[in-house]
């Protein structure tokens, strides 16, 4: 009986020891890519359900009132979104396809190495990478202000002109 135990114990130690088949379902980088594949496919749908009913509404315009124009222009505005959206499903779906083998690679190489794979470092810089793509590309003083907890008091919102409360004698004409 011992001898069967341990037989067991330790065929189920060398055999756990094995590389997985798809590593990159591990991988959290690729994970959040299939998430913005998704979401940006669902963006797209919608943007195009939006386009038929702005085509529906230009069939319905009254003619010569100015409506065909506005009308025209959501309908060329939609395309337009309709194809950047198109241009960024595509764009994810290469970077996922690109994620997929980069995680297989860098899986096979760790495991050799016999390292903690996925690195968490790598997964905070693509979080770092993230954060300053979808930051606020233009510059406000006020709100930065606001955000470092510091305040600008000019003095001339009390209404009182210049000079006045610096200790100066007030004269009458």
């Amino acid at each position: 009986m011992r001898l069967i135990a341990v037989i067991l114990l330790i065929f189920t130690l060398t055999a756990c020891n094995k590389p997985m088949e798809n590593p990159e379902l591990k991988d959290p980088i690729y994970s959040d890519l299939q998430t913005q594949v998704g979401a940006a496919t669902a963006a797209l749908e919608a943007e195009k359900k939006k386009l038929e009913g702005f085509e529906k509404d230009l069939m319905t315009v009254v003619p010569q009132t100015g409506q065909i124009k506005y009308a025209k222009k959501r309908i060329y505005e939609s395309q337009a979104a309709i194809t950047r959206l198109e241009q960024e499903v595509e764009y994810l779906k290469l970077k996922v396809e690109q994620r997929k083998a980069t995680a297989q690679q860098s899986y096979k190489k760790a495991f050799a190495k016999k390292e903690d794979w996925p690195d968490p470092k790598e997964w905070a810089s693509y979080q770092a990478e993230q954060k300053l793509r979808k930051a606020k590309r233009s510059w406000d003083v006020k709100e930065r202000m606001k955000e470092a907890g510091v305040s600008i008091d000019t003095g001339l919102g009390s209404g009182e002109g210049a000079g006045a409360g610096d200790g100066e004698a007030k004269s009458e004409h």
